[in-house]
């Protein structure tokens, strides 16, 4: 719960941002016509942050939990002389990528209703209404096949970066210890490599997968406007709408935008990364130093 609601506090307004940044209406809501960034793109920062707390720390918890299980039961598994030569990168690797199934199930929902709220504009003429995260929680009400929109695309970029992330993690830490000569004891030193590896780790896995986010993100945002035209539209009537496959969604965007439109708000990705990272894993392994010796 405290890795979640300091990751997530952090980084929101960032993922806000590129939320916006890689929705078809950055070019038309988000910037004027001369180029410059509309002031839209940085209001509402904390749009949708409910259900990604909610989320996050259920997910977070059930990861960790699946993590370290995953990791004692890989290593009595060697020292009983199973596995023996199992190279300890891929045990973290498959420890990560059970987890991260786990977690993925769970957190996927409320991406779905977090990244429409981050894009809601609510109509000038409007009155004010719900927050833009009970109008969307009230959208997919009638909906909610809708909410897991975009789940092999979170699986395609989550596990292969999760874990990237953690083997570089762990290997990065081991290797930061050992140089440092870091004594059992030495909980502030073993904190300081743990925030470090996990926001290099972090920020260097998560370049490779922007593409895939910025899909994702398109599936999430598509389906969002599916059902507010279905309910605006239909008024009741059983029609659901389609889902966009991910390829086709790919193919769009290289076509309008070219590569740099799979690669749009990268830069603010790998930042968001390194803070998340840091702060998410070293929130966690800093709770754990503290409750197992206090």
């Amino acid at each position: 719960m405290i890795a979640a609601l300091a990751s997530e506090g952090a980084i929101h307004p960032m993922d806000t941002v590129i939320t916006r940044m890689q929705s078809p209406m950055y070019s038309s809501v988000y910037k004027h016509l001369n180029g410059t960034l509309n002031r839209n793109l940085f209001s509402g920062l904390y749009q949708g942050f409910g259900p990604t707390f909610i989320a996050g720390t259920l997910s977070s918890t059930a990861f960790f939990t699946a993590y370290e299980a995953s990791k004692v039961a890989f290593e009595n598994a060697q020292s009983a002389g199973y596995m023996l030569g199992f190279p300890r990168p891929l045990i973290h690797v498959a420890s990560s990528a059970i987890a991260e199934l786990l977690a993925c199930a769970i957190q996927n929902p409320a991406e779905v209703l977090k990244q429409n709220a981050q894009v809601f504009q609510r109509p000038l003429h409007a009155k004010d209404g719900p927050s833009p995260t009970m109008e969307m929680i009230r959208q997919f009400r009638k909906y909610p096949s809708g909410l897991w929109a975009g789940y092999t695309a979170l699986v395609a970029s989550q596990l292969p970066n999760i874990c990237l992330t953690f083997c570089l993690y762990e290997m990065f830490k081991e290797d930061l210890l050992e140089r440092w000569k870091t004594e059992k004891g030495d909980i502030r030193q073993q904190l300081e490599a743990t925030v470090l590896s996990a926001g290099v780790a972090g920020g260097c896995a998560s370049w490779f997968f922007v593409p895939i986010h910025v899909v994702k993100t398109r599936m999430r945002l598509a389906v969002g406007d599916q059902v507010s035209c279905t309910r605006s539209s239909l008024k009741g009537a059983s029609g659901l709408p389609s889902r966009a496959g991910a390829f086709a969604i790919a193919r769009d965007v290289l076509r309008k935008e070219g590569v740099a439109g799979l690669f749009r708000g990268s830069v603010l990705t790998c930042v968001a990364a390194v803070v998340g990272s840091g702060l998410y894993i070293g929130c966690y392994e800093g709770s754990k130093i503290y409750l197992f010796n206090y």
